[in-house]
């Protein structure tokens, strides 16, 4: 019987992966913008002024019930969805990730398939729900893996 080669990896931990989060969100940003721009202008709502928040801006038009604004946070949901998604299933990786040197990995050490990336991903959200709890969990687990990370079976380890 073969002797399987041990290979150990070093977890990322929470600041690390907080400004891996924040340099994604810098990228995502101008992909919000632009498709919130282009549902403003198609609905004829009004076009936020520039020292108005983005957040107050969205939750205005959600709770004025305008289909069209609803559509619009959906849609930037789905982009979302899509970068993670489709990034860690290629790569292990999302650009703010690579920039950082970390990689996503499944238990066996490997980067998930597009199923385990769709598992992650979806996983975000009762993360999120929870007051963002879920990815608090990271700076307190021993293990440094939030609610998602449980919940899909994945580290984020230091790339090799």
């Amino acid at each position: 019987m073969r002797e399987q080669e041990v290979v150990r990896f070093r977890v990322a931990g929470f600041w690390r992966r907080l400004l891996a989060a924040a340099l994604d969100a810098f990228v995502l940003a101008p992909f919000f913008a632009f498709t919130g721009l282009l549902l403003a202008l198609g609905s004829g709502a009004r076009i936020p002024r520039w020292r108005e928040s983005w957040l107050d801006y969205v939750v205005e038009l959600v709770l004025g019930k305008s289909p069209l604004a609803i559509g619009g946070v959906f849609l930037c949901v789905a982009i979302a969805g899509l970068y993670f998604t489709l990034f860690h299933a290629a790569r292990g990786q999302t650009l703010g990730k690579q920039a950082l040197g970390l990689q996503v990995i499944t238990l066996r050490g490997v980067r998930p398939t597009i199923v385990g990336s769709l598992a992650r991903t979806a996983a975000y959200v009762p993360s999120f729900l929870l007051c963002g709890l879920g990815f608090l969990w990271i700076g307190f687990d021993r293990e440094k893996r939030g609610l998602h990370d449980w919940l899909a079976g994945t580290y984020v380890v230091r790339a090799p």
